[in-house]
């Protein structure tokens, strides 16, 4: 009986160890996740390029993400702003070149959107904040999602609630290298804060093309992002091998 007690505590033990180190998203339960794994999870996970600029590297280190307290988990709204300029300069005039280079300048947080992963953690750190209940989180993660999506926010996003999100839809798109393909956005919706400002922009990608396979095949080993602003380009990528947690792959 000794034997066996100590046995099963031996297991717990590794268990609690396990637990305490290693990525959040493979070693427990989102539910009980704190505020240093949701960070983690928007910050260093293979979902989340934080700081990342028009002129930056495609490894950006050394940038906290944005604070994703406003954005919700499924987007929101459309903006019914009125739709006057593209997204290139080419389509600008007067004060909104200026407005098109602080926008260049300024860093970005591109993530993953569609994966749980980065929904649990945008749900957890609600609850966690107290804005929702644990109950909540977990039917906002459950809701299906039927595209891919990406979503970019900044600190700055005046020039897509000045352009709408329409605008936007052309200026982006994902690169398959295996595949060698590109895949343009069905659509952009834009969140917005209780007072109305836009924070984020999703990019919706469909999950199939239009013979009804994959848009994104099991053995692709990278996906990059692509969308201009103001004329320049801001990139990033994604490894779709990496994108796991302890269900399997999460796109």
């Amino acid at each position: 009986m000794k034997k066996a007690l100590l046995g099963v505590l031996a297991i717990l033990a590794m268990v609690a160890i396990a637990w305490a180190g290693g990525d959040p998203w493979k070693s427990k339960p989102y539910s009980q996740w704190d505020e240093k794994d949701v960070m983690a999870v928007l910050q260093t996970s293979p979902w989340s390029k934080v700081g990342v600029t028009a002129q930056g590297a495609w490894r950006p280190e050394g940038a906290a993400a944005a604070d994703t307290a406003n954005l919700g988990v499924a987007g929101s709204a459309s903006d019914r702003s009125a739709v006057t300029s593209g997204a290139s300069t080419s389509q600008m005039g007067g004060t909104e070149k200026r407005v098109a280079a602080i926008a260049a300048q300024q860093p970005y947080n591109i993530f993953w959107w569609s994966s749980r992963t980065i929904r649990e953690a945008s749900a957890r750190r609600a609850v966690l904040k107290g804005t929702i209940t644990q109950a909540d989180a977990d039917k906002m993660v459950s809701a299906p999602i039927d595209s891919y999506q990406i979503l970019v926010s900044a600190q700055n996003m005046y020039i897509f609630e000045q352009r709408g999100e329409e605008a936007f839809k052309s200026a982006a798109f994902l690169q398959l290298h295996r595949a060698k393909e590109k895949l343009s956005p069905t659509k952009v919706e834009f969140q917005k804060s209780a007072d109305g400002k836009v924070v984020g922009a999703v990019f919706n990608f469909a999950k199939t093309n239009p013979k009804g396979e994959p848009a994104i095949s099991p053995d692709e080993k990278q996906i990059d992002f692509e969308l201009e602003i103001g004329g320049t380009w801001l990139r990033t990528y994604f490894t779709p091998k990496q994108m796991a947690d302890n269900k399997g792959e999460d796109l």
